[in-house]
């Protein structure tokens, strides 16, 4: 016989990353949630393997706004000083002015504040990109490298002091399904939680642990790699100081990181089988940031690889965020396909599907409503 948990629980929320606590501390206010992790600390995977970066203009139009929203909560609920940033200011890059004045239009229609750059101060920002072919940019002052211990622990913090249960080293293994709605879920040591609500914030595992029990959705586990890159002798004067860049169209980007930078080609490898992510450097992957740094920053090409490493973005077909409750299943949430926005949205979308969840519904014009993905 399985064992039980004394006393049942309102929510389950599976995934430890920072959407998940955001939505474990959202809905203890009202519930009793218990946020559970199969890694043994927090924020292993998406939420702690990426670049930390915050960035409030993206593609989506949605994004600005939960970013916004983000912020905020950094502010009034974790009282994080500087917003949480350890660092402000992101360039986004483009090879065109054009380019750059249509983005400044689409950063002004959503209220995002930025300040227009041309080719010479673009090079008086980040000295590296003399002899690239990045023309213009927009510098985003709110822009910048998170704290992402610091939120993560403060979120973990703030769902503990409202009453939520943080329990990391537990994997579950199964959803409980009995007549088309929740009723628990199965951990890796035979024991069974009771619930009312599950809420599947796993990132690339989430889509696995729905199939299972027959109802899954389309979404794609993508790797990406980082790269920490380091000169052969000391850095040039003032590196530590450079903001994030990231050039939009040729798609690379790289921050300070320590001595050396942070970067990414921001490749895309679809790996449907999370749990076949390895450690190892992808020389296509090194090879691509290279050319990419040839001529976005000729200076960086050259850099040494210290270390690289494979992280996940997972995305729906249309990458919004997959979020709200599961139309066929009662009691069943989605909280994933945040892409590489979750260390801008992950924040505000834990507090929105807490909010849908609570309200048992979700406006019919929602972008991200489940019945999307599933054609109806």
């Amino acid at each position: 016989m399985k064992a039980r948990q004394d006393t049942p629980l309102d929510v389950v929320v599976i995934g430890g990353g920072i959407a998940g606590l955001a939505a474990t501390a959202a809905l203890a206010d009202n519930l009793k949630p218990c946020l559970v992790e199969r890694e043994p600390v927090l924020a292993s995977h998406a939420s702690g393997r990426n670049a930390a970066i915050f960035r409030p203009l993206e593609s989506e139009s949605t994004t600005s706004a939960l970013a916004q929203r983000s912020m905020q909560l950094m502010d009034s609920q974790l009282g994080l000083a500087h917003q949480g940033l350890l660092s402000k200011g992101l360039v986004l890059g483009f090879g065109s002015a054009d380019a750059a004045r249509v983005e400044a239009r689409r950063a002004a229609a959503l209220g995002v504040a930025h300040q227009h750059l041309d080719g010479q101060s673009l090079r008086d920002v980040v000295p590296s990109l003399s002899g690239g072919t990045m023309q213009a940019g927009l510098w985003l002052e709110d822009g910048g490298v998170l704290d992402i211990h610091g939120i993560t622990q403060g979120l973990a913090d703030l769902a503990r002091r409202r009453g939520a249960h943080v329990r990391v080293g537990t994997e579950v293994v199964r959803l409980r399904l009995t007549h088309g709605r929740v009723e628990g879920v199965e951990l890796a040591t035979g024991a069974f939680l009771p619930c009312a609500h599950v809420v599947l914030a796993a990132g690339a595992w989430s889509a696995g642990l729905a199939a299972r029990c027959g109802v899954p959705l389309p979404l794609r586990p993508i790797r990406r790699h980082l790269v920490h890159l380091g000169w052969s002798g000391p850095a040039p004067a003032g590196t530590r100081a450079w903001p994030v860049v990231w050039r939009q169209d040729v798609e690379v980007y790289f921050r300070p990181e320590g001595a050396g930078l942070l970067a990414s080609p921001c490749d895309e490898t679809h790996y449907p089988d999370p749990n076949s992510l390895t450690s190892q450097p992808d020389k296509v992957a090194l090879e691509l940031l290279a050319e990419r740094l040839r001529v976005t920053a000729p200076a960086l090409e050259q850099l040494a690889v210290r270390s690289s490493w494979g992280c996940f973005r997972t995305f729906a077909a249309d990458r919004e965020l997959v979020l709200g409750a599961d139309p066929r299943v009662q009691g069943l949430h989605w909280l994933c396909g945040l892409g590489g926005r979750g260390m801008s949205v992950g924040i505000a979308a834990g507090e929105l599907l807490a909010q849908r969840l609570l309200a048992g519904e979700q406006p019919a014009n929602c972008p991200f409503r489940i019945e999307r993905l599933l054609g109806v």
